[in-house]
């Protein structure tokens, strides 16, 4: 058996005691072969590495945070673009506002008629 050090990090052939080697002489894989139709496949198994990450197999990059610039006078031009990305914030938060709101009175009427049906319907409620 394998130490717990060497497990999954070497790229040397798999030994005759591993499961998948028993496997692949089964469908009939010869030692020193690749896999494959004209056994054109790899001879060693793929190198593995340990993920120690919570982003996902293609998300290894880290996005680097913009550096700030200096700051300069805010112009007429800047200011109209931050009313309007403002007015576009606010939109947004109110857009969710009245979602939440609407859900909530959805969750009062059910439980309105939740009420209404136990009344005289205890049983089945």
């Amino acid at each position: 058996m394998a130490s717990m050090g060497d497990e999954g990090s070497s790229s040397r052939a798999i030994d005759s005691t591993n499961i998948g080697f028993q496997l692949l002489k089964k469908c009939g894989w010869k030692e020193g072969t690749g896999l494959g139709v004209s056994q054109q496949g790899r001879l060693e198994p793929l190198e593995t590495h340990v993920k120690k990450n919570k982003r996902g197999l293609g998300a290894e990059k880290i996005k680097k945070k913009k550096e700030e610039l200096p700051v300069d006078p805010p112009s007429e031009v800047d200011s109209e673009d931050n009313k309007l990305q403002s007015k576009k914030k606010v939109k947004a938060n109110s857009k969710r506002i009245r979602k939440m709101l609407e859900e909530d009175k959805r969750a009062k009427e059910k439980e309105f008629e939740r009420a209404f049906f136990r009344e005289f319907w205890p049983d089945n409620v």
